[in-house]
C-alpha cells in the first residue's frame, strides 16, 4: 500500500483513474480529494505512455499492482 503524505493510499496504474489521489475522487466528507500527482513517485505508471506489461516486472513491492510470486 502506497499511502501520501496528505493520508490517501496512492493506487498507481490505468491512467491514474482508480487512484483517489487523482483529484476527482470525493472523500467520506464529501470534498474534492487534492491531487497528489505532482508529487507521487508512480506517476509514470498512471500516464497515457505507460506500457501496462511494465507492471508484469514490477518489484516494488508497495505497489497494490504488481505482481507478487
Amino acid at each position: 500500500m502506497i499511502i501520501d503524505v496528505t493520508g490517501t493510499e496512492l493506487i498507481p496504474g490505468n491512467n491514474g483513474k482508480d487512484c483517489p489521489g487523482n483529484g476527482e475522487h470525493i472523500d467520506e466528507n464529501g470534498d474534492i480529494t487534492e491531487c497528489c500527482c505532482d508529487e507521487c513517485d508512480y506517476m509514470l505508471c498512471c500516464i497515457e505512455t505507460h506500457i501496462e506489461t511494465a507492471c508484469k516486472n514490477c518489484s516494488d513491492y508497495r505497489c497494490p499492482r504488481a505482481l507478487k510470486a
